[in-house]
């Protein structure tokens, strides 16, 4: 959206400088064509389409080293990860220290509105490349419509989870005298009017009952980001009604969901197959699919680099659930030392060593050798995945009263992890609230470093309550001795707008609590 106010500028000043020449005015240059004509067969709208997933991809895992916003914008700003004091930057520190400014790179959202100005382009001239290409048959071309609204929805449920309110704009730009300018506006609309309808029309377009690509947005994809949705809404109904259909679809391996026990999940033995080969568990929905030949390295925070990290495990979690397992006697948790190194370097470790997205050994009991040659494997982000969606079905089912079930759906998650299972008249699930939060607490350590523990926070409005102890302690360790902690979720939960973001659309308005 930004640029296209330089494009015109720069349009303007070559006609300034060429004259008022009447014919260059009125003729149409040789190199200009139509954004139309581009769109005439199938093979076109395969790449839009791919262009699409594209951008997709470089917005979540980030063009350059460590821009991951797949982490900085699901991860970093919550009580998994902390900055690393010896290598950390201004815009780590904010993000840390809950000092957000309008200039910390992370606050732009252009890249999102990239996608969206791809996905609205394949949707607009689908139609037109199926009537002039037979091959491109009105299942293909129904295929690609549900991905790219699909991915269009996705772009749209991201901007409203980390900037709250934003400008709608559903068809591409096809002339650059068109309205560039747009308002905000409310999250409500955003969801009710764009992300929802969106995703509903993915839904009726995809083929049920087909075996999918997991690194596309297939039948199972769209539901589970529907439930999302209306989870971050809390409604509970629209929710576990989406999550059913999940649970109808098929996964990779041609088998269905179903959602009966920890059966349907990836066993505890191979639960690491998740994480480095996703195409191979039918416990896998959506994930994004980083290939070092393809896009060179996935220089994420949480990857396999040879260069310092920003960013490390946060203290707090690393003394109750990773370094325990480092000793003799720990629990029977799977999933710590399958998560990060907890031998390396002790009795100080870094606490950078992250290893979820690489095929390490399932029960180590020394340090990781983690070979210089790990950064050319590929990398696989989990979207969405089975056992992240029966942790939102017992919050579902939490919220609508229903605690058995929210309990049953909780203890298949601990079952497969391997840890003993809660009780009905245990304290920590008696009631509605000790369950909500031992569901929560169960997400964070499920479902680390894969970008929901933010979202899941600012969901169940446990800001603050979780927030506060752990940013006081930063802020005091930066020699902040007034230490405010997270004083109003109400607004702060929101990213603030860029300064370049606000400079190329006047009709913005900066998020409560940020200055221009």
């Amino acid at each position: 959206m930004k640029t296209r106010k330089l494009i015109a500028m720069s349009a303007l000043a070559t006609v300034l400088l060429l004259g008022g020449c009447k014919k260059f005015l009125t003729e149409k240059p040789l190199a200009q064509v139509a954004i139309g004509d581009f769109y005439k067969n199938r093979y076109d709208m395969e790449a839009s389409l791919a262009g699409v997933y594209s951008a997709f991809q470089q917005e979540m895992i980030g063009k350059d080293q460590y821009t991951e916003k797949y982490l900085y914008w699901g991860e970093y700003r919550a009580d998994n990860f902390d900055r690393f004091l010896a290598y950390t930057k201004d815009y780590v520190d904010e993000i840390a220290l809950n000092g957000l400014t309008p200039t910390n790179q992370f606050s732009d959202w252009t890249g999102l509105y990239g996608v969206i100005g791809r996905a609205n382009s394949t949707i607009k001239f689908m139609p037109q490349a199926a009537a002039l290409d037979v091959t491109l048959t009105p299942a293909l071309a129904d295929s690609y419509l549900s991905q790219a609204y699909a991915l269009r929805a996705v772009s749209y449920f991201y901007l409203v989870r980390v900037w709250g309110d934003a400008p709608i704009r559903t068809e591409p730009y096809l002339d650059i005298s068109e309205q560039a300018d747009y308002p905000r506006e409310s999250k409500d609309k955003v969801i009710s009017q764009v992300i929802i309808p969106d995703l509903e029309k993915a839904y009726s377009l995809v083929v049920k009952g087909s075996k999918p690509i997991v690194y596309n947005m297939g039948e199972a994809a769209i539901c589970a980001t529907l439930a999302d949705v209306y989870m971050w809404k809390k409604d509970y109904p629209n929710a576990i009604k989406w999550i059913k259909n999940l649970f109808a679809a098929k996964g990779p391996l041609g088998t269905v969901y179903a959602g009966l026990s920890e059966a349907n999940l990836q066993p505890s033995a191979s639960w690491k197959t998740l994480f480095a080969a996703p195409a191979t568990s039918n416990e896998s929905i959506w994930s994004i699919h980083w290939d070092f030949l393809k896009n060179g390295c996935a220089c994420m925070q949480t990857s396999w680099t040879s260069n310092n990290k920003q960013i490390n495990i946060d203290e707090g979690i690393w003394a109750t659930w990773f370094q325990p397992q480092s000793q003799n006697t720990r629990s029977t948790d799977i999933r710590p030392r399958q998560t990060a190194d907890v031998f390396v370097a002790q009795p100080k470790p870094n606490r950078d060593r992250f290893l979820k997205w690489y095929p390490t050994a399932a029960a180590p009991t020394a340090a990781d050798l983690f070979p210089a040659s790990n950064q050319y494997l590929p990398v696989y982000l989990t979207m969405y995945r089975l056992g992240d969606i029966y942790l939102l079905y017992a919050e579902a089912l939490n919220g609508s009263g229903d605690l058995a079930g929210a309990l049953k759906y909780l203890n298949f998650i601990r079952k497969r992890a391997g840890i003993p299972e809660y009780l009905a008249n245990d304290p920590l699930v008696a009631d509605q609230t000790a369950m909500e939060n031992a569901i929560l607490n169960e997400r964070q350590l499920e479902l680390f470093g894969e970008g929901k523990r933010w979202f899941d926070l600012v969901r169940t409005n446990h800001v603050k309550q979780v927030m506060d102890p752990i940013l006081k302690r930063r802020q005091i360790a930066a020699g902040n001795l007034e230490a405010p902690g997270f004083p109003d979720p109400e607004t702060k939960s929101y990213w603030p707008l860029h300064r370049n973001v606000l400079n190329s659309n006047r009709k913005l308005v900066q998020n409560p609590g940020y200055t221009d």
